[in-house]
Protein backbone atom coordinates (compact mmCIF):
# COMPACT_ATOMS: atom_id res chain seq x y z
CA UNK A 1 0.00 0.00 0.00
CA UNK A 2 1.32 3.78 -1.31
CA UNK A 3 1.98 5.44 2.07
CA UNK A 4 1.02 9.08 2.15
CA UNK A 5 3.96 11.63 2.40
CA UNK A 6 3.94 12.79 5.62
CA UNK A 7 3.79 9.25 6.67
CA UNK A 8 6.92 8.31 4.56
CA UNK A 9 8.59 11.35 5.80
CA UNK A 10 7.88 10.37 9.61
CA UNK A 11 9.20 7.16 8.93
CA UNK A 12 11.89 7.40 6.62
CA UNK A 13 13.67 10.42 8.40
CA UNK A 14 13.09 8.80 11.97
CA UNK A 15 16.52 7.61 12.07
CA UNK A 16 18.65 10.86 10.97
CA UNK A 17 16.15 12.88 13.56
CA UNK A 18 17.02 10.75 16.51
CA UNK A 19 20.87 11.19 15.32
CA UNK A 20 20.48 15.07 15.54
CA UNK A 21 18.50 15.44 18.64
CA UNK A 22 21.39 13.32 20.51
CA UNK A 23 24.08 14.88 19.20
CA UNK A 24 23.07 18.51 20.30
CA UNK A 25 21.43 17.35 23.03
CA UNK A 26 19.67 20.44 24.38
CA UNK A 27 17.97 19.71 26.95
CA UNK A 28 21.04 18.55 29.39
CA UNK A 29 21.58 20.23 32.21
CA UNK A 30 25.02 22.00 32.14
CA UNK A 31 24.23 24.10 28.91
CA UNK A 32 26.34 26.86 29.58
CA UNK A 33 25.19 30.93 28.46
CA UNK A 34 28.25 30.72 25.82
CA UNK A 35 27.79 27.87 24.32
CA UNK A 36 24.16 28.20 23.65
CA UNK A 37 25.02 32.01 22.13
CA UNK A 38 27.31 30.01 19.50
CA UNK A 39 24.81 27.12 18.90
CA UNK A 40 22.26 29.83 17.31
CA UNK A 41 24.75 31.90 15.67
CA UNK A 42 25.14 28.58 14.07
CA UNK A 43 21.26 28.43 13.61
CA UNK A 44 21.30 31.66 12.07
CA UNK A 45 23.96 30.87 9.66
CA UNK A 46 21.81 27.62 8.27
CA UNK A 47 18.43 29.27 8.37
CA UNK A 48 18.87 32.12 6.74
CA UNK A 49 20.77 31.23 3.34
CA UNK A 50 17.97 28.31 4.01
CA UNK A 51 15.05 30.03 4.17
CA UNK A 52 15.81 31.96 0.94
CA UNK A 53 16.53 28.34 -0.81
CA UNK A 54 13.48 27.33 0.11
CA UNK A 55 11.52 30.30 -0.68
CA UNK A 56 12.75 30.14 -4.49
CA UNK A 57 11.30 26.72 -4.53
CA UNK A 58 7.70 27.82 -3.83
CA UNK A 59 5.18 29.45 -6.22
CA UNK A 60 3.84 32.65 -5.91
CA UNK A 61 0.75 31.00 -4.04
CA UNK A 62 2.42 30.26 -0.93
CA UNK A 63 4.84 32.82 -0.77
CA UNK A 64 2.47 34.07 2.25
CA UNK A 65 2.42 30.55 3.79
CA UNK A 66 6.01 30.02 3.85
CA UNK A 67 7.14 33.86 4.78
CA UNK A 68 4.63 33.12 7.95
CA UNK A 69 7.22 30.29 9.04
CA UNK A 70 10.76 32.35 8.74
CA UNK A 71 12.78 32.09 11.30
CA UNK A 72 15.82 33.65 10.87
CA UNK A 73 14.43 36.91 12.35
CA UNK A 74 13.45 35.24 15.69
CA UNK A 75 17.36 34.01 16.17
CA UNK A 76 18.29 37.56 15.53
CA UNK A 77 16.30 38.79 18.34
CA UNK A 78 17.39 36.06 20.17
CA UNK A 79 20.67 37.09 19.46
CA UNK A 80 20.38 40.77 20.32
CA UNK A 81 18.98 40.06 23.29
CA UNK A 82 21.35 37.02 24.24
CA UNK A 83 24.46 39.60 23.17
CA UNK A 84 23.62 43.16 23.57
CA UNK A 85 24.11 43.31 19.81
CA UNK A 86 22.71 42.69 16.55
CA UNK A 87 24.03 39.95 14.38
CA UNK A 88 23.46 40.21 10.81
CA UNK A 89 23.89 38.49 8.88
CA UNK A 90 27.10 39.46 7.19
CA UNK A 91 28.53 38.85 10.49
CA UNK A 92 27.52 35.42 11.16
CA UNK A 93 28.95 32.69 9.13
CA UNK A 94 26.41 31.19 5.95
CA UNK A 95 25.87 28.28 5.18
CA UNK A 96 27.27 28.19 1.18
CA UNK A 97 24.04 27.14 -0.86
CA UNK A 98 26.23 24.88 -3.31
CA UNK A 99 27.71 23.06 -0.39
CA UNK A 100 26.45 23.36 3.04
CA UNK A 101 22.70 22.83 2.40
CA UNK A 102 20.34 20.20 0.45
CA UNK A 103 19.47 20.54 -3.39
CA UNK A 104 16.32 21.80 -3.86
CA UNK A 105 14.73 22.11 -7.60
CA UNK A 106 10.70 21.43 -6.49
CA UNK A 107 8.00 21.87 -4.65
CA UNK A 108 8.97 18.13 -3.20
CA UNK A 109 12.38 19.04 -2.42
CA UNK A 110 10.68 22.14 -0.76
CA UNK A 111 8.36 20.34 1.27
CA UNK A 112 10.54 17.75 1.85
CA UNK A 113 13.21 20.04 3.50
CA UNK A 114 10.51 22.15 5.47
CA UNK A 115 9.39 19.03 6.93
CA UNK A 116 12.48 18.88 9.09
CA UNK A 117 12.35 22.89 10.44
CA UNK A 118 8.17 23.00 10.88
CA UNK A 119 8.72 19.62 12.68
CA UNK A 120 11.69 21.34 14.99
CA UNK A 121 8.94 23.06 16.39
CA UNK A 122 7.38 20.67 18.36
CA UNK A 123 10.37 20.01 19.71
CA UNK A 124 10.67 23.21 20.70
CA UNK A 125 8.21 23.38 23.06
CA UNK A 126 10.31 21.44 25.52
CA UNK A 127 13.53 23.32 24.80
CA UNK A 128 12.16 26.91 25.13
CA UNK A 129 11.31 26.59 28.38
CA UNK A 130 14.10 24.31 29.05
CA UNK A 131 16.70 27.05 28.20
CA UNK A 132 14.95 29.62 29.97
CA UNK A 133 14.96 28.06 33.14
CA UNK A 134 19.17 27.00 32.49
CA UNK A 135 20.35 30.11 31.58
CA UNK A 136 17.57 32.53 33.71
CA UNK A 137 16.54 34.11 30.58
CA UNK A 138 13.52 36.57 30.71
CA UNK A 139 10.52 35.69 29.04
CA UNK A 140 11.19 35.69 25.27
CA UNK A 141 14.11 36.67 25.28
CA UNK A 142 16.66 34.72 24.17
CA UNK A 143 14.65 31.45 23.52
CA UNK A 144 12.21 32.91 20.81
CA UNK A 145 13.60 30.94 18.24
CA UNK A 146 12.94 27.30 19.89
CA UNK A 147 9.22 29.11 21.29
CA UNK A 148 8.74 28.94 18.03
CA UNK A 149 4.87 29.68 17.04
CA UNK A 150 4.15 29.62 20.72
CA UNK A 151 0.76 28.73 21.17
CA UNK A 152 0.07 28.54 18.00
CA UNK A 153 2.54 25.81 17.60
CA UNK A 154 0.23 22.66 17.54
CA UNK A 155 -2.18 24.67 14.17
CA UNK A 156 0.76 25.90 12.15
CA UNK A 157 2.29 22.12 12.33
CA UNK A 158 -1.35 20.83 11.22
CA UNK A 159 -1.82 23.31 8.51
CA UNK A 160 2.10 22.74 7.34
CA UNK A 161 0.93 19.05 7.44
CA UNK A 162 -2.28 19.98 5.20
CA UNK A 163 -1.04 21.91 2.53
CA UNK A 164 2.04 19.55 2.33
CA UNK A 165 -0.14 16.75 1.31
CA UNK A 166 -1.98 19.06 -0.79
CA UNK A 167 1.25 20.65 -3.24
CA UNK A 168 3.55 17.83 -3.48
CA UNK A 169 2.45 15.49 -6.34
CA UNK A 170 3.14 11.62 -5.59
CA UNK A 171 5.42 11.74 -8.31
CA UNK A 172 7.55 13.70 -6.04
CA UNK A 173 7.57 11.91 -2.88
CA UNK A 174 10.80 10.55 -3.24
CA UNK A 175 12.33 13.98 -3.58
CA UNK A 176 10.57 15.18 -0.87
CA UNK A 177 12.12 12.25 1.01
CA UNK A 178 15.56 12.93 -0.28
CA UNK A 179 15.41 16.28 0.66
CA UNK A 180 14.40 15.64 4.46
CA UNK A 181 16.97 13.02 4.71
CA UNK A 182 19.75 15.34 3.36
CA UNK A 183 18.35 18.69 5.51
CA UNK A 184 18.69 16.73 8.65
CA UNK A 185 22.26 15.21 7.82
CA UNK A 186 23.24 19.07 6.31
CA UNK A 187 22.07 20.58 9.49
CA UNK A 188 24.09 18.16 11.64
CA UNK A 189 26.94 18.74 9.97
CA UNK A 190 26.84 22.48 10.01
CA UNK A 191 25.87 22.52 13.88
CA UNK A 192 27.65 20.01 15.37
CA UNK A 193 30.63 18.49 12.55
CA UNK A 194 32.22 16.49 15.05
CA UNK A 195 29.85 14.43 15.57
CA UNK A 196 28.00 14.73 12.21
CA UNK A 197 30.96 11.78 11.07
CA UNK A 198 29.75 8.98 14.02
CA UNK A 199 27.08 7.40 11.82
CA UNK A 200 26.74 8.77 8.42
CA UNK A 201 24.15 6.17 7.52
CA UNK A 202 21.21 7.37 4.95
CA UNK A 203 17.96 5.99 4.71
CA UNK A 204 17.01 5.13 0.71
CA UNK A 205 14.10 6.53 -0.35
CA UNK A 206 11.13 4.43 -0.30
CA UNK A 207 12.50 2.20 2.29
CA UNK A 208 11.19 2.64 6.17
CA UNK A 209 13.44 3.41 9.07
Amino acid sequence: MQLDLLSRLKNETAACHERLEHALDLMRDDLQRDEYIALLERFYGYVAPWEDAVAACMPASLAGFFDERRKAPLLAVDLAALTGERRPAASVPQADARYDLPRMHNIGDAFGSMYVMEGSTLGGRFIAPHVARRLDLAPGLGNAYFDGYGPRTGSMWNAFRKTAAASVPEIQYDDAVKAAIATFESLQAWLCPEAADLEPARAAPGAAS
